[in-house]
């Protein structure tokens, strides 16, 4: 290097752009502990930001719940809010359109969280219909498996499947879920 280039150098007292990868945050409003334990152990992979957040607990579905939550949660420092709920074959028509219009992101999972976790498994296309027939579903597929110890680890051989598994479902059918939009948001670099 010459000695007029590195003057150069030297004497430019500009402000050099950062060169920090940016900070990225999602909070997750889950209705469930069995997704709430997914998402907290997913905290686990290297390039994940995430805060869960389980509803208040009662015994019927809260998806109402879930989705005023996360509004609630909109003006927090967060790259993202996502909202994950059972739909329990309920028409959710409404509160799809009022999140979307809080900017809430929404994962329904038609019946329930468990087609998630089956389509890391296997390409499940047949009607669960209940929750309880999702569960019965997972436990025959993996019979160590149990709602309060559901760990993101135990499925991550099956993510890639389940990926595009639940890419392929239409929509709002039974099974059909919307995690897997939320999980590839979470693992983007």
């Amino acid at each position: 290097m010459s000695k007029r280039s590195r003057r150069k150098r030297e004497s430019d007292l500009r402000r050099r752009h950062p060169h920090r990868a940016e900070n990225r945050v999602y909070l997750v409003v889950c209705e469930g502990q069995t997704e709430k334990y997914y998402f907290d152990s997913m905290r686990k992979h290297p390039s994940v930001r995430v805060h869960t957040v389980r509803a208040r607990m009662a015994k019927h579905p809260q998806k109402e719940t879930v989705v005023s939550s996360a509004a609630q949660a909109q003006g927090d420092d967060y790259t993202e809010v996502w909202a994950v709920f059972d739909t329990d074959g309920a028409n959710i028509t409404d509160l799809l359109s009022r999140a979307r219009r809080d900017g809430i992101e929404v994962a329904p999972s038609v019946p329930t969280f468990e087609t998630w976790l089956i389509l890391h498994l296997v390409d499940h296309r047949a009607a669960l219909m209940s929750g309880k027939q999702a569960e019965k579903t997972l436990k025959s597929l993996l019979p160590e498996w149990s709602k309060g110890r559901t760990c993101f680890g135990d499925f991550a051989d099956g993510l890639g499947d389940a990926l595009s598994r639940a890419a392929s479902l239409p929509e709002g059918t039974d099974p059909s879920t919307g995690i897997h939009r939320l999980v590839q948001t979470l693992l983007q670099k």
